[in-house]
């Protein structure tokens, strides 16, 4: 066919699919029952809570699974163009599933560049199979991939040629399949699920080289054969290769994709042992409670040399597994908040059908606790930790934290499988309060209620310091908190704030927002620009529209400006943060210092040591960029640890976005893990001095609700004083020489304090500065917030801080510090939703719709069979 007729017929055909746009409209249905084969669709994804909406995106879909390619949409987290960032499964409850299917080339955040233009295409288009090839490069690797999706198979293979095209070795690097989940859990056979940073696989006692991610109605498995090593979280999970490649030399490898609509674990291993050609066995039965009523709903557990290798699915009492053989197991069964059947030990032998019933799943019993706060007299939101006889492997299934209700504050109901348990319940434990214990026995059917009050031992606003976590997901990507529980943990571990800081993403802002209302807290929209280089989380978020999420580092900053932020926080700026990208390089455009503030993250760990030393050294330049935190919590329930670490702000007006700000760009803050350091001068301040003969003097109060430890004072990157303490609180009176402090040559110097409590959690204050021969002048920072509610007032808010300045002339300063802050508050905060859950069951989604009209679906085949003809003259 001749080029000429190929454009005719191609606009004729996009003639005629705009005539059928305009007069049928776009129906997508609830299932894919009715397709057979293979289906290529350009265009924005019908799969239901899809990320790839553009124009230009590519989805494939067979009779089990829907996949799209981020083409024109941008992924997450900074990875490339032309990969993998939705899938559903086909069945009836089925939306997006996932976050992003990957190949990094040296472990996270290191992903080959697609040549989208000359380098990313469909070929061997028909129903029986789709081919999508793509061609990138991540410094001197040569990266092809293929994608081969056939019809009746509930799995794509993927095949990933990497070349070394260069003249210098990569020697030792950890490479392969990376996959992050939206919803559910991770699961690796023979580990379970849980934390493990990139290593070697052989210690975890892991005993199959495939991986899921799961939830009730759904399961997606990774096989990568013979992996050396993981990373792993509870949302995603990365086999990994070790990989050395000499110049010229190349590697493939191969994994595949499985993706069913059911919670049945044990599918994936079948089919694993299908592609490595090994016998199935199966294993059926009924299943029955103690009461001798069918299970409803539950798993068969089966566990290979005494670790969890996979669970069948129980609907209406009944189960049938298809299992590898010959193997032998030991299987019990359960329920969520059940407790277990007796187990089972069995031998199966290829092509045997194995009969198994159970008759003892124990029924649950239920808790009720309502918390009150021992200074307020008032119910309060609480953290509920829940020591278990028995934790099955299924998370979904497993009762470890529970929250008090979002909407009946203070109260928790908590269905629990018979058993003695230990439960602890908190607010703001660790920090203003300790955990108060429950010890008892739960009997099959029972119903034990209590009354705790938490003993509040000091509050820390009654001095005008007020708390908050900078850094937390709701359920956006990686995130699993629904907007309700961000609200409800971060109340329940005694911050003043709510903040909420999602991956690119502020659409959980308004929800979240009702929640914190309803509970008189200050509700905070933030994002987390995620570029593959560093992340950063700006606020407050009042232009979202103005946001910039990829690009230069001055573009990015400079959008979030206009976006309303006052505030741009280097989040952890040694893992995948801009501290590494500075040290190596690799920020687009180059640095941009108009950054404010940069975070410690998480509980403590040798990055954070490396953040504090990196601002230690900055500050000894003059550089007055300060500390700041977040515990960067994606799932309340699997990581029950909001505001741990958290910033402490001095804000004498309350606790205001704009007074946060204001605190943060000061230095007025300290950062803490637990123990609470409040200092006089604050930090932040400037120390005055004549001469370098003269003495500092710092007063310190100290608490722990954990009993204090000791006391280091740090200055030049070194520790200048250390003291023993004990007790839950102390006042010190700090003296130093000026000459220990100060830098001679550069005339100023700094301090910082660092208080241990008896568990070994830390607080850090920033700087207190000290300059030579400085008179202070008076600072006006002016900040305006314009909001869409309803009332708009104007505070002003005057404060006066007195500093003791030793100049030429001897003479004492009073220096007057005004703020004018424009704020915008809405008076009514009434909550009138209604929320039920009370465990980290995602809410039900509504059923997908992913077929075109039969009309359109065969237009859009079309002009992809005419497309994949252009792509073979070429």
């Amino acid at each position: 066919m001749k080029r000429g007729s190929i454009l005719s017929l191609i606009v004729t055909i996009l003639v005629l699919s705009t005539l059928l746009l305009v007069t049928t409209p776009p129906t997508l249905l609830s299932t894919m029952s009715t397709l057979n084969g293979v289906r290529v669709i350009w265009g924005p994804t019908p799969i239901m809570e899809g990320e790839a909406k553009g124009p230009g995106d590519l989805t494939i879909m067979n009779e089990y699974y829907a996949v799209a390619f981020g083409i024109s949409t941008l992924p997450p987290w900074g990875i490339p163009r032309g990969h993998i960032v939705d899938l559903a499964p086909i069945g009836e409850k089925t939306a997006d599933v996932l976050a992003q299917f990957s190949f990094p080339l040296n472990d996270w955040a290191n992903w080959a560049t697609i040549d989208l233009e000359k380098g990313f295409m469909v070929i061997d288009e028909t129903p029986q199979r789709a081919i999508v090839i793509a061609i990138g490069k991540w410094r001197d690797l040569l990266v092809n991939y293929t994608y081969i999706f056939e019809s009746g198979k509930p799995y794509f293979t993927v095949i990933v040629n990497v070349t070394n095209t260069g003249t210098v070795t990569y020697k030792n690097h950890i490479m392969g399949p990376a996959i992050t989940f939206e919803v559910g859990w991770t699961f690796v056979p023979g580990y379970g699920t849980g934390r493990i940073v990139t290593s070697p696989r052989d210690p975890y006692g892991i005993i199959d080289d495939w991986v899921v991610g799961y939830h009730e109605d759904f399961v997606v498995g990774l096989y990568v054969p013979g992996y050396t090593h993981i990373s792993l979280h509870t949302f995603f999970v990365d086999p990994f290769y070790n990989v050395t490649l000499e110049p010229g030399e190349w590697r493939v490898f191969s994994s595949y994709i499985i993706v069913l609509s059911t919670g049945d674990v044990c599918r994936v291993a079948e089919i694993v042992a299908q592609l490595r050609s090994e016998g199935i066995g199966v294993v059926k039965g009924h299943v029955y409670t103690t009461r001798g009523d069918l299970v409803e709903r539950g798993v068969v557990i089966f566990e290979k040399e005494n670790k969890p290798y996979c669970w069948g699915v129980v609907s209406k009492g009944i189960y049938e597994t298809h299992v590898p053989a010959p193997a032998i197991y030991s299987i019990h069964a359960t329920a969520r908040a059940h407790g277990p059947s007796s187990k089972e030990t069995i031998a199966v032998d290829p092509g045997e059908t194995v009969e198994v019933n159970f008759t003892d799943v124990v029924t649950p019993g239920r808790v009720v606790i309502e918390v009150y706060r021992s200074d307020t007299k008032k119910l309060t939101d609480a953290v509920i930790l829940v020591s278990s006889p028995y934790v099955p492997p299924v998370m979904y299934l497993a009762v470890t934290t529970a929250y008090t209700d979002p909407v009946k504050i203070g109260i928790a109901e908590i269905d629990l499988a018979p058993g003695n348990y230990n439960v602890s319940v908190g607010w703001a434990p660790g920090f203003l309060s300790k955990w108060v214990n429950l010890s008892f026995t739960l009997s099959s059917g029972e119903v034990k209620s209590f009354t705790v009050t938490v003993d509040v031992l000091f509050m820390p606003s009654t001095r005008g310091w007020y708390m908050a976590d900078l850094h937390h997901h709701a359920d956006y990507m990686d995130g699993k908190t629904p907007p309700p529980y961000v609200a409800t943990a971060q109340s329940a571990f005694g911050l003043d704030y709510v903040f909420l800081s999602d991956h690119d993403y502020v659409g959980n802002c308004e929800a979240t927002r009702k929640y914190a209302e309803a509970r008189n807290k200050t509700f905070i929209c933030s994002v987390e620009i995620s570029p593959e280089w560093a992340h950063f989380n700006v606020y407050p978020i009042i232009y979202p529209e103005k946001l910039v999420y990829r690009g230069t580092l001055r573009e990015i900053i400079t959008a979030a400006r206009s976006a309303g932020a006052l505030v741009v926080r280097a989040n952890h700026p040694y893992i995948g943060g801009l501290f590494i990208a500075q040290e190596q390089n690799t920020i687009p455009g180059g640095y941009y210092e108009d950054w404010d503030v940069a975070e410690i993250n998480g509980p403590w760990g040798i990055d954070d040591n490396r953040t504090l030393m990196k601002m230690m050294s900055l500050w000894s330049m003059g550089i007055r960029k300060y500390l700041t935190a977040g515990s960067d919590v994606h799932d309340v329930w699997v990581t029950p640890r909001s505001g741990f670490p958290r910033v402490v702000a001095y804000i004498p007006e309350g606790p205001t976005i704009e007074g946060l700000a204001r605190a943060e760009l000061t230095g007025r803050t300290f950062i803490t893990y637990g123990p609470f350091v409040f200092t006089d001068p604050l930090p932040g301040s400037i120390i005055g001095i004549k001469d370098i003969s003269e003495n500092i003097i710092v007063n310190v109060e100290l608490y722990a609700v954990e009993g204090l430890s000791r006391l280091e004072v740090w200055s030049q990157s070194r520790v200048v004083y250390t003291v023993s303490l004990n007790g839950t609180s102390q006042r010190l009176t700090l003296t130093f020489p000026a000459e220990k402090l100060v830098d001679r040559n550069r005339g100023f110097g700094w301090l910082i304090l660092i208080v241990y409590d008896a568990r070994g959690n830390r607080a850090i204050t920033n700087p207190i500065w000290v300059d030579l021969n400085t008179v202070l002048k008076t600072e006006t920072l002016t900040f305006t917030i314009m909001t869409t509610t309803t009332i708009t007032t104007t505070l002003t808010v005057e404060t006066t801080t007195t500093v003791r300045e030793t100049i030429t002339t001897t003479e004492l300063r009073t220096i007057t510090q005004t703020t004018t802050i424009t704020t915008t508050e809405t008076t009514t905060r009434t909550l009138t939703e209604k929320i039920t859950e009370t465990s980290p069951v995602p809410t039900t989604v509504l059923t997908p719709d992913y077929t075109l009209t039969g009309v359109i679906g065969i237009v859009v085949f079309i002009i992809g069979l005419v497309a994949g003809l252009l792509f073979k003259r070429k």
